[in-house]
């Protein structure tokens, strides 16, 4: 296995924490901001705040626990 491979293999767990984090603040942010139009992802757009919030709080838990099931099959 190359030095590149062993180095991502390190990484990719701590990218998947930011990126998670990322979208469990976003859903925590639209609670105190108000708007007409929510972007979920790609073109998808909803007009429910409750929508955008659980799609973002779902979406940033499954890539939270993702990153840690790969930290930990990394510590093993």
């Amino acid at each position: 296995m190359g030095i590149s491979k062993i180095i991502m293999k390190k990484i990719i767990p701590y990218i998947y924490f930011i990126i998670g984090i990322s979208f469990v603040v976003k859903g925590f942010y639209a609670l105190f901001n108000e708007q007409e139009i929510y972007y979920l992802i790609f073109s998808l757009q909803t007009e429910s705040k409750w929508i955008y919030i659980l799609f973002n709080l779902f979406f940033g838990g499954l890539i939270l626990y993702t990153g840690i099931r790969r930290l930990k099959s990394l510590k093993e």
